[in-house]
């Protein structure tokens, strides 16, 4: 992430010189989820292929961006039972267009909030991020975390995220995630493995004691 943040650039545009960003840091050994029960609690049956949009519904964050990868999906993946689960409610007055999209979906679609986010992770199978705009994107290295591969699209700030690395696969190429979840086991699991490497040296929680502290070296002021 060695490039400008936009944040700062922003900042400076509007006469903040020299400000510092410091970006999102995440747990990345979280405690696992529960599974098996998050699903049978929202009714996932074990066949259900489950595409967890970890977010609530608005304008930005693009439902029906979900809903067409869903349905992409449904249609390849013909031996299983796609299904969106979107895991937080309407807000900002988007209710009644939530409505609509739901109900011109091709998948089954379920809203609700799993009692915690690594149970979220933990009950899905691939983790949609249509977002057309976020100030970071927290569920791109939370998906790393989980290992679950992530789809998202590529809204200004992800370019930041990933040049530290990490991938992550596109909503607007559908085809080459499909390639990807039907490679053997053993092959995804090595590209979880990486990820999560690559991961633990620019987001790891556990280094933002050290990154703070340097900030405030860097202006002068020392911690004694």
């Amino acid at each position: 992430m060695a490039a400008t943040p936009r944040s700062r650039r922003e900042l400076e545009a509007r006469s903040y010189a020299g400000a510092t960003t410091i970006h999102n840091f995440f747990d990345l050994d979280p405690a696992p989820g529960d599974r098996a029960a998050t699903r049978a609690a929202f009714g996932f049956t074990d066949d259900a292929f489950v595409v967890l949009q970890p977010s609530r519904a608005i304008e930005r964050k693009n439902v029906p961006g979900a809903v067409r990868l869903a349905g992409h999906l449904d249609r390849i993946m013909a031996n299983r039972d796609v299904q969106l689960w979107i895991a937080g409610p309407a807000e900002d007055g988007y209710t009644d267009t939530l409505e609509r999209i739901v109900e011109k979906s091709t998948v089954p679609v379920t809203i609700g909030r799993a009692p915690r986010v690594a149970d979220a992770y933990a009950a899905c199978d691939l983790v949609a991020f249509p977002s057309t705009w976020e100030g970071f994107g927290n569920p791109v290295i939370e998906s790393i975390a989980a290992r679950r591969a992530c789809a998202a699209f590529p809204y200004p700030v992800l370019a930041e995220i990933l040049a530290a690395g990490v991938r992550s696969f596109s909503t607007e190429q559908p085809d080459v995630l499909t390639r990807f979840l039907a490679e053997p086991d053993a092959r995804r699991e090595t590209y979880f493995d990486v990820n999560l490497r690559r991961a633990r040296i620019s987001f790891s929680l556990s280094d933002l004691p050290a990154t703070i502290e340097h900030s405030f070296a860097n202006h002068g002021w020392l911690s004694w």
